[in-house]
């Protein structure tokens, strides 16, 4: 089940990342210096997500509540540009909240 947070951060990060490109792309080419910021955030902080993916295997809450708050401020930032990341990363970060703590050894 840890596995999967990390290939949903994963595949949220690298969408971010073309969310965030595009946006700060398409803000400098119509002269909006907002956009182009909000594009740019949202930019580096999918590269945080893709990070904070692999943190949840030690960190779980840390990581699932920055999962969640990356993919709300996306949304907000870029819009309908961001949709698919932001479904994957939501769906990281609830996983990430949910996963069950490790029990010790198995007994039979």
């Amino acid at each position: 089940m840890k596995v999967w947070i990390a290939v949903l951060s994963i595949l949220g990060g690298i969408s971010g990342i073309i969310s965030g490109f595009i946006v700060t792309a398409g803000g400098e080419m119509f002269g909006e210096a907002e956009m182009a910021n909000d594009g740019a955030a949202v930019f580096w902080l999918s590269a945080l997500a893709i990070f904070l993916g692999f943190l949840a295997w030690k960190f779980k809450k840390i990581a699932g509540w920055g999962l969640i708050a990356i993919s709300l401020y996306g949304f907000v930032a870029n819009g309908l540009f961001f949709i698919f990341a932001f479904i994957f990363l939501l769906i990281a970060g609830v996983l990430a909240l949910r996963l069950p703590k490790k029990q010790g050894a198995l007994s039979a």
